[in-house]
Formats: C-alpha cells, sequence, structure tokens
C-alpha cells in the first residue's frame, strides 16, 4: 500500500494540486451568534471607543492647574458646581477653582482635564478639600484612546473567541460577516470496536476516535458530524462513505488505513471518485498509515486507529486542511505552540519525522519538555502529555536542554501547581489531588521509582514516589538515593506500607505458592519493567530461589517462562493474569482485588515520597506534608486494601 511516503509538512502542498482549499463560503450573524466563528472581511470601527472621555474612577472633575501642590497637609479647597452620573450628557462646565463630582466611566465635563479620586477628597458644606495634586489625563479615559474610528479592529480570518466578541460590541457591531462553518464528517472504523456504555467483551475496545476527534474538530470552529462505528464490512462502509462526502465537506476516519489484508478504507477510496488516494501513507512515526484522498472535490483523511497515533496526525495533517477551508490563518495554529527545553535526549528515526508526547513543567523560569514513554494506542497520555515535540527526519538525536517546539493538544495550557513523577499509587494519586483542589491542576507521570528518584533529582518535579529496595542492605529508598549522590538535591518522607505478594487466578487452579513454582513448564510469569521497586524485589526473590537451588541467577532466569514479559504497572500485572495471559505475577494487594484475583502475600515494601529541595517552599507540597501527619491519611488510605500507616510515616529521613 505504501507506495511513496510523503512528510507531512508537504501534505497541503500535495492536496492543493487536486482542490483548492478555499473559505466555503461567506454569511452575516448576529454578534451573539458569533462566537468560534471566522472573520470574512476586515472590520473597521464606526466608533471610538471609548466614544467620548469618561472617568475612570468616582471622584471630581477639575482642571489640573487647580490643584497643584495640593497635599495631605496643605489640601486646595475648590467650589462644587455639580455632579455628573454615568450616561448623561454634563450640564456643568468646570473653570479654575471649581469641581464637578463625577461617576465611573461618566462623561468629562467641559473645562475638566483630569479626576481627583475620592479618596484624596473631603466634602466640606458645598466646597471639596483636594489633598493629592493630578496631571492633566490622570484617571481619565480619552476617547479612542483603546480603539479609534475607522481604524482595522480586526483582521479577515480572525478566530472569535471572547476578547474578539467584547471588541466588536465596543465599536457597535451587531452583525458580522463570518465564513461559513466546515462540516466536518467523523467516522470510526473496526470490528473491534464498541460504543462507551455498552459491555465489552475479550478482544474489544471502546471507541475513542470518534469522540476525541469530536472535540479537536469542535476546537477549530468546524461542526463534527458523528457517523459511529462500522464494522470491517465493505458494503457497509463504502455507503458510510458515500453519505458522509454528499452531507460534509471533509471526511476523517479512523482506523482500517494500515497494510492489514482486514484493511478496507484505501480500496474503497480509490473506487469513490477522481483522483482517489494521493498520499499513501507518510514519513511520520507514530501516524505512517494516514492517507488522504480528494473524492470530486471534497478531502478525505484517513487517521490511524491508534488515538494517540489519530491526534497526532490530525494536528499535523487534517487540521490544517480544516482550518484553510475554515478561512483561519494557519498562523492562528502557532498560537497551539510553546518553544520548551528537553529534559531528557530523544532518539530519532531514520526517514521518518517521529512525534513524542512531552509533559510541559515549570522549573527555575524554564519551561521544560519531559519525554512520555508510551505507546501509540494510549489514550490516558492525552490527558496528562500537554503536546509532543517533532524529531526532524534523519535526526539521530535531539540532545538533552536543547530547545525545541511543542506543539500543544489543546489551547490555553497552564503550568501546573504540582509535578509528580514516580512509581504510580493508588494512594498517592489520591493524596495529590486532595491537596491540589481549587489551587490548579496536578500533573501526575508515571516513570516507575528510579525514574521518580532520578526526575525529582534533576528539578523536573516536585515529588515522587518510590519503592526501591536496596538488595545489599535491604532497606527502602535511602541506600540509592545516597548511591545516586541526589542526598543534597532531594529529601525522602517516610509514605507507606504496602502488601506485596503474588496475584494469581481465583482459586490459584495452578496451586502455586512461592517463586518456586515459577520453574515449573505449567506456569506462565508476567514481570515489572526494569527500574520498578516491584521488579528489584522480584529479583532479589529469585536470587534467593537460585541459592537454594545451586543454578546461576542467568540459568534460573532462562527456565521462567515469561520472565522477559514485562508490564509497567502494578494493574497490568493483575488484568494479564485475570485475562490468561499469564497464570502469575508480583503486585500489591489493592491490584489483585480489583480484578477479583487471590492474593499470596510475601511480604511489605514502603512507598517513600522524593520531594525536591527547591519545592519544598510550594503550597501544595507543604499540604502533602501536613496531610501525611493528619487523620485525614487514614481517611484516604482507608479506600485501598493492602495499605497501612507507618509509625515514622511523614519523617524526613534524609
Amino acid at each position: 500500500m505504501f507506495h511513496e511516503l510523503v512528510h507531512p509538512d508537504d501534505v497541503l502542498r500535495v492536496v492543493e494540486k487536486f482542490v483548492s482549499l478555499e473559505p466555503l463560503g461567506v454569511e452575516v450573524v448576529e454578534l451573539d451568534k458569533a462566537f468560534g466563528r471566522v472573520l470574512a472581511e476586515d472590520v473597521r470601527a464606526a466608533w471610538d471607543a471609548p466614544p467620548f472621555d469618561r472617568s475612570e474612577v468616582d471622584g471630581y472633575a477639575v482642571s489640573s492647574e487647580s490643584v497643584v501642590g495640593a497635599e495631605e497637609d496643605s489640601p486646595v479647597r475648590l467650589r462644587v458646581t455639580g455632579y455628573v452620573r454615568i450616561g448623561e450628557v454634563p450640564a456643568v462646565e468646570v473653570r479654575a477653582g471649581e469641581a464637578a463630582e463625577i461617576d465611573t466611566g461618566a462623561m468629562l465635563p467641559r473645562g475638566a482635564d483630569s479626576v481627583v479620586m475620592v479618596e484624596h477628597t473631603k466634602r466640606v458644606d458645598g466646597d471639596v478639600l483636594v489633598f493629592r495634586s493630578v496631571v492633566s489625563g490622570e484617571n481619565v479615559a480619552r476617547a479612542g484612546s483603546d480603539i479609534l474610528k475607522g481604524e482595522v479592529v480586526l483582521r479577515k480570518g480572525t478566530f472569535l473567541g471572547p476578547g474578539e466578541i467584547a471588541s466588536l460590541a465596543a465599536v457597535g457591531m451587531g452583525k458580522v460577516k463570518v465564513y461559513r462553518r466546515v462540516r466536518v464528517a467523523i467516522m470510526s472504523i473496526g470490528d473491534e470496536l464498541k460504543e462507551p456504555g455498552s459491555e465489552l467483551r475479550v478482544a474489544e475496545v471502546f471507541d475513542v476516535n470518534t469522540y476525541a476527534v469530536t472535540a479537536a474538530v469542535s476546537e477549530l470552529g468546524a461542526i463534527p458530524v458523528t457517523y459511529g462505528v462500522f464494522p470491517d464490512d465493505e458494503s457497509l462502509i463504502e455507503n458510510g462513505l458515500r453519505r458522509a462526502l454528499s452531507e460534509c465537506d471533509v471526511v476523517l476516519t479512523s482506523g482500517g488505513t494500515s497494510a492489514g489484508v482486514g484493511d478496507l478504507t484505501y480500496r474503497i477510496l480509490e473506487r469513490l471518485g477522481e483522483p482517489g488516494i494521493i498520499v499513501h501513507g507518510l514519513k511520520l512515526k507514530p501516524g505512517k498509515p494516514t492517507v488522504v484522498a480528494v473524492v470530486n472535490g471534497k478531502v478525505v483523511v484517513g487517521l490511524p486507529g491508534f488515538p494517540l497515533s489519530a491526534m497526532m496526525a490530525f494536528r499535523k495533517v487534517a487540521a490544517p486542511i480544516i482550518a484553510k477551508l475554515a478561512g483561519v490563518k494557519l498562523h492562528v495554529l502557532s498560537a497551539w505552540r510553546v518553544r520548551a527545553k528537553l529534559a531528557l535526549r530523544i532518539t530519532g528515526v531514520r526517514g521518518k519525522v517521529m512525534l513524542v508526547p512531552v509533559a510541559l513543567i515549570e522549573r527555575s523560569n524554564d519551561l521544560v519538555a519531559y519525554p512520555v514513554r508510551t505507546h501509540s494506542g494510549s489514550v490516558h497520555v492525552l490527558t496528562y502529555a500537554d503536546g509532543f515535540v517533532e524529531v526532524p527526519e534523519n535526526t539521530g538525536i535531539l540532545e538533552e536542554g536543547s530547545e525545541v517546539k511543542v506543539e500543544l493538544f489543546k489551547r490555553g495550557w497552564a503550568p501546573p501547581a504540582l509535578v509528580v513523577i514516580g512509581s504510580h499509587d493508588y494512594l498517592m494519586e489520591t493524596l495529590t489531588y486532595s491537596v491540589v483542589g481549587e489551587e490548579g491542576e496536578a500533573k501526575v507521570l508515571r516513570a516507575g521509582s528510579m525514574g521518580g528518584i532520578l526526575a525529582v533529582g534533576r528539578g523536573e518535579a516536585d515529588l515522587g514516589g518510590a519503592h526501591m529496595l536496596d538488595a545489599e542492605s535491604g532497606e527502602y529508598n535511602i541506600p540509592i538515593i545516597k548511591k545516586l549522590g541526589l542526598e543534597n538535591k532531594v529529601q525522602l518522607v517516610r509514605g507507606w506500607g504496602r502488601e506485596i505478594g503474588l496475584v494469581v487466578a481465583k482459586g490459584n487452579p495452578k496451586r502455586i505458592e512461592g517463586f518456586e513454582d515459577l520453574l515449573r513448564d505449567d506456569v506462565l510469569f508476567i514481570n515489572r519493567n526494569k527500574g520498578s521497586g516491584t521488579r528489584t524485589l522480584v529479583d532479589i526473590k529469585l536470587k534467593e530461589v537460585a541459592l537454594k537451588k545451586g543454578l546461576s541467577f542467568s540459568k534460573l532466569r532462562r527456565r521462567i517462562r515469561g520472565y522477559w514479559n514485562e508490564v509497567r504497572t502494578h494493574t497490568a500485572v493483575a488484568a494479564a493474569v485475570a485475562q490468561g495471559r499469564a497464570d502469575v505475577g508480583v503486585a500489591i494487594r489493592w491490584a489483585a482485588d480489583l480484578y477479583g484475583l487471590d492474593f499470596i502475600k510475601i511480604g511489605e515494601e514502603i512507598y517513600d515520597i522524593v520531594i525536591h529541595r527547591g519545592s519544598l517552599s510550594k503550597p501544595a507540597v507543604k499540604k502533602v506534608l501536613h496531610l501525611l501527619h493528619s487523620e485525614k491519611l487514614d481517611e484516604l488510605m482507608s479506600n485501598f486494601t493492602g495499605y497501612k500507616r507507618l509509625s515514622d510515616t511523614g519523617e524526613f529521613l534524609i
């Protein structure tokens, strides 16, 4: 299928060879219906804003010459000649030695050039004492000081948000000319897809892309038209595409675009109309299967099926096409970009542009982009990754500390109140969000215990959770931090205990009792990833078995089916056992209980909190430390089985 891959930056050029990407028409709408629309003409102000000189404060309109030298101990006395209310034409004139009482927003009377704030005055009979001098124009908004009559208020192609609507109202625009909104059809393809809210069977997944793409299309001001899920049935997909093409301006599909035998979109698009498919895949990872077709003057973009790939391909390919048809200038999309320093080096891919999701973190007045390790089928990454970094084609490495451009997943990014990177833990996650509250968002990234310790040490996170067991001392976390030389950069606070054990199917059908059973031919193991505290514990236990049986550790590992099959979370271990993909794994009790599995306790591990010393003064971090000593911790802990407070919970260890 992929005859000649196209660079993602060249897609617009290719498309415009076959179809004109121009706005689809103009219509006039009332101002209260203009939000989210795109201006179809330059708007010139028919009025000044403000339309007259007006007071910005409550006080007294004066000629500034009358109050020269006014001070607290030598006030100037002025005769009050009248009162100017907001919304009325002044009936008084201010002369030397006079003042007129005036409301905020009221028109400045003839003869006055400034306003003394009421706080700097005192009424005495029919006069006013002024205790502070003012200069000409002080506390006055001059006519046209905001917007000048005749000037261009907004340019054609401007996306109308709240601020733009306010400016149009300020110059009296009751109606505006806008471009017709682009109707975008959205279709998801695949036998495995089910509507959210329905019951899932084995090998099925919920349809994510319909909803994610719908939201992304709406952000561009276009009209999303959803057609639902289509099974891998050629006639149903073809009928759906024909209907979508007849009813909409652009069609977006997801799934059914790779080179697999069961993918049908490719050959259907080739026969729907001329010229057919014009982009047979992209030099993009992830996102290679993206396909673009033009069918009788309308653009069809086939996005990959995996959500992360689909959303990144949408931003790179579909968004610019929709924007041009909507009349949005492409530079507007640059508002969805920020520049940041790369926290860790990224390795590129030969012959392709590589897109790497990143989380943005503020540290020492710098914006830092932290690469998020994930797979293209990830969904939740779209909530904690802020955007993605593009590694150019044939670029070997983007070095740590280099400046990169981040394509944001959404507008309006703001730095989080608390950044947590480390080993995932349910109590830690609950505690984090409970301390942030209304103050802002928390960003929680799963990087494992070692990854968390290193990230906190580098200052990329405020804090993180760790349960690294030192094989030599049998102690958690403290020796590891000292071996890494981070004791001057981080502080370690005692957290809580978690029951850890072997997770097996309900009823323990394989009669597994301990680690020695992992050597059996009929037992399939699921392991944790390197760098995790659980993996360290597993290896310590297996080395004890190896010593007992007189085997080398490397030979013992080769005898364990599944030893090299690694997952990154406790729940991933439990899911593998629950679905029959493994017979046993090591996880915390809560993960076993979540999946209704049996649990064979092998001990208790300690989950501690590593805090960057520079973050100790942050309000959210102070709340974490306070909560560790409070009854609130016990309340939160009661929601999860297998957890317990320790005698030194909340105490500083380093």
